[in-house]
């Protein structure tokens, strides 16, 4: 068995559900809308530690750090009149109130983990089923607003770093390899983004006419084929140009501990060549997952509440983010 610590970032889990009793969430009016939030919120609220965040009432700061750690999306940020978020204190769950569906349930978990996820998930989504009027249908399966939720509704993901597979142009073999059985990969930004510092996000493109264990283990399986993959290209990029690698690492990482000024994509680019420096052994941190906690943390809405500020200019974030990040980076190496 591989050491796959390296390149599974990490694992969600997401359960799309609708009410039989309400429209769509695109069509609701705004006390539908309520009645709805309070409707969910009063099954979840007794089994843990949760709170409700309406997006009418969350600060605008605050809901655009949730959108950046993937707590929301950026449709229920965008729906003020009757939006909303259910949090577990960890925030490992997460579940939106009419986002494209009534309910949209995930959680988060790191390492290769969608089989627990799901069970972290399974009795939430079994309350609301059993106390909520769900639409589902006894031959399709729960019915939600999009075709591509139709089925079990779950949308199984696996966070990977994939810098050797990228650099050594294989990457849009394994993208062929994954579309052609039926997975999904997308940038760490989810549909349409771009693989921003080596991140892709392997999913199941179908939930229709699959159950969910069926899902959770071909992804799984897969995730770690492009593993023993990524692990192949890293001994080869080694061998056949060491030298060059060093140099990629060392130069990104000498920019990231002295820069006056950093851009968003500037930083994603050269924390990913230091990750793979990290990865390789050329570099040793006291927490190997410093990066991974930064790629979120100099986002622009997070490092804006990072540093107590309301906003921040484009010049001013371009700093901020350059001092924030030579700081926290200067004593976390161990030479």
């Amino acid at each position: 068995m591989i050491d796959i610590s390296s390149i599974v970032i990490s694992s969600r889990i997401r359960l799309a559900r609708s009410l039989n009793d309400y429209i769509f969430p695109g069509m609701l009016s705004g006390e539908a809308g309520y009645k709805v939030i309070k409707q969910v919120a009063d099954v979840v609220l007794p089994l843990g530690d949760y709170k409700v965040f309406t997006m009418q009432q969350l600060p605008a700061l605050d809901a655009e750090v949730m959108q950046e750690k993937h707590l929301i999306s950026k449709n229920l940020l965008e729906n003020k009149d009757y939006g909303a978020v259910i949090l577990s204190d960890n925030q490992s769950v997460s579940i939106m109130v009419n986002e494209e569906d009534h309910i949209r349930a995930q959680c988060f978990l790191k390492g290769l983990s969608l089989k627990q996820a799901y069970d972290t998930l399974e009795p939430i989504d079994n309350a609301l089923i059993n106390k909520l009027n769900v639409a589902f249908d006894s031959s399709l399966g729960f019915l939600n607003s999009c075709i591509t939720n139709v089925g079990t509704g779950m949308r199984a993901s696996v966070m990977l770093f994939l810098p050797a597979l990228t650099l050594s142009s294989e990457i849009g073999k394994i993208i062929n390899l994954l579309s052609n059985q039926g997975l999904t990969v997308r940038g760490v930004f989810g549909e349409g983004s771009e693989a921003q510092g080596y991140m892709y996000q392997i999913s199941n493109a179908r939930s229709l006419g699959v159950s969910e264990s069926e899902i959770i283990s071909k992804v799984t399986n897969y995730a770690l084929k492009v593993c023993e993959y990524e692990m192949q290209a890293r001994k080869r990029l080694v061998e056949n140009d060491e030298i060059t690698i060093k140099d990629r690492v060392f130069r990104a990482w000498g920019i990231l501990t002295n820069a006056y000024s950093l851009s968003a994509n500037e930083f994603m680019k050269y924390a990913g060549e230091v990750k793979i420096g990290i990865a390789l052994g050329f570099i040793k941190l006291k927490d190997n997952t410093l990066i991974d906690r930064l790629l979120f943390d100099a986002l622009p809405s997070s490092l804006t509440k990072i540093a107590n500020q309301e906003a921040l200019n484009e010049t001013e974030e371009r700093l901020t983010r350059a001092s924030f990040v030579s700081k926290t980076l200067k004593t976390a190496r161990i030479k």
